[in-house]
């Protein structure tokens, strides 16, 4: 089976964190994006590239105080 990841990125009460997440070819996508809290959901072509983008998101969270 094929996967595919993704950069979540999430605001809840005011604070704001990031996460990957690994998807199937047979996921529902509606299922795995239905958050209200859902910012940003970007589509990465690996675990590598998502951890990084991931990184950076939180990194920044962090130095901004959110």
């Amino acid at each position: 089976m094929k996967y595919t990841w993704l950069a979540l990125q999430i605001e809840e009460n005011g604070k704001f964190y990031a996460y990957a997440s690994r998807v199937s070819t047979a996921d529902n996508l509606v299922s795995k994006l239905s958050r209200r809290s859902l910012v940003t959901a970007n589509i990465c072509t690996s675990k590598k590239e998502a951890a990084a983008l991931v990184n950076a998101w939180n990194t920044a969270h962090k130095a901004n105080g959110k």
